[in-house]
């Protein structure tokens, strides 16, 4: 059964913030074939370029799995660090890439750790074939 991902990236997305994503990712797609992941932008403030390196990772982490990679809503601040490093040019070539384009979802559930990253949001939901 085929299933989609959903991340919600915190307001500062740093190395901390992009290896506790790495790590989740491995875990959740040990289970999971061909994920779709959605990666929401809409609240990130700051981004360094450990965490694009770390996003760069998770790209990696979710094409060996057969995985398919969307963006959501995307920040002005975000779009801006994406346009700087060139990024946006290779999120491009994934379908469905569209800064404009949002998606929302009620049924969003906060991570369990309550640290710094407790606003990144990592959802399995099933996937109607």
């Amino acid at each position: 059964m085929a299933s989609a991902i959903m991340i919600r990236l915190p307001e500062l997305f740093r190395s901390q913030e992009a290896r506790k994503l790495e790590q989740e990712l491995k875990d959740k797609l040990s289970v999971i074939a061909s994920p779709s992941v959605l990666v929401d932008f809409s609240r990130v403030k700051q981004m360094d370029l450990e965490g694009l390196e770390g996003l760069l990772d998770c790209m990696e982490i979710i094409s060996n799995h057969d995985g398919a990679l969307e963006l959501g809503e995307i920040s002005p601040e975000a779009a801006t660090m994406l346009e700087l490093t060139r990024m946006d040019c290779l999120f491009r070539k994934f379908p469905g890439f569209d800064a404009a384009q949002s998606f929302t979802s009620s049924e969003v559930v906060p991570a369990e750790s309550r640290d710094a990253v407790a606003e990144m949001v990592v959802q399995v939901q099933p996937v109607a074939a």
